[in-house]
């Protein structure tokens, strides 16, 4: 992969965690159907394939996805928040 290929990545994927912790702010837990259609256009541009619906899913177990996602395009073991935040 190329460096600018790897940034491109890089960035989608920091779109995709900026649309949840705004959606978060906004007060929902849950991705609904307008914000799912939206990671997964971020998701595509990142390379990645929803494997599994979006819509639905708490979004805090979205967030954590997508850190695993970046820990790997990183080159790094994924951290899972949930340790961290003892939930």
């Amino acid at each position: 992969m190329s460096v600018r290929e790897h940034r491109l990545r890089q960035l989608a994927l920091d779109r995709c965690l900026q649309i949840l912790e705004e959606a978060q702010v906004g007060g929902r837990t849950r991705v609904d159907g307008p914000l799912g259609t939206s990671l997964r256009q971020h998701l595509e541009r990142a390379g990645v394939i929803a494997d599994h619906r979006l819509e639905g899913r708490r979004i805090d177990r979205v967030l954590d996805d997508i850190f695993a996602l970046q820990a790997q395009l990183l080159g790094q073991a994924p951290e899972d928040r949930r340790q961290r935040n003892g939930s």
